[in-house]
């Protein structure tokens, strides 16, 4: 799988939130778990998974306490991975 070969970067906390939650607008599920390719179905389970890991641990709410903000991104991050999953299912 792709997430063996290709480690994501993941910022701070509030460096993930604002890109995930930026204002007025809504990133695609790809973008959110910062998943490669042209097309939905580029990527595998495992990658998503992968991904969504890495992402969640600074996203965490438990991680953000108080803020609002982290609970929206890490909302989006879990809807984006559902997305690109029902994708796979398709």
């Amino acid at each position: 799988a792709a997430h063996a070969e290709q480690k994501i970067l993941v910022g701070s906390s509030a460096e993930e939130i604002t890109r995930i939650c930026p204002a007025g607008r809504v990133l695609g599920a790809g973008a959110v778990l910062r998943l490669g390719g042209a097309h939905l179905g580029a990527y595998s389970d495992a990658d998503i998974s992968h991904s969504y890991r890495q992402l969640s641990r600074v996203l965490h709410p438990d991680k953000n306490e108080g803020s609002q903000e982290a609970e929206l991104a890490f909302r989006r991050l879990t809807d984006a991975t559902e997305e690109l999953r029902k994708g796979l299912d398709d």
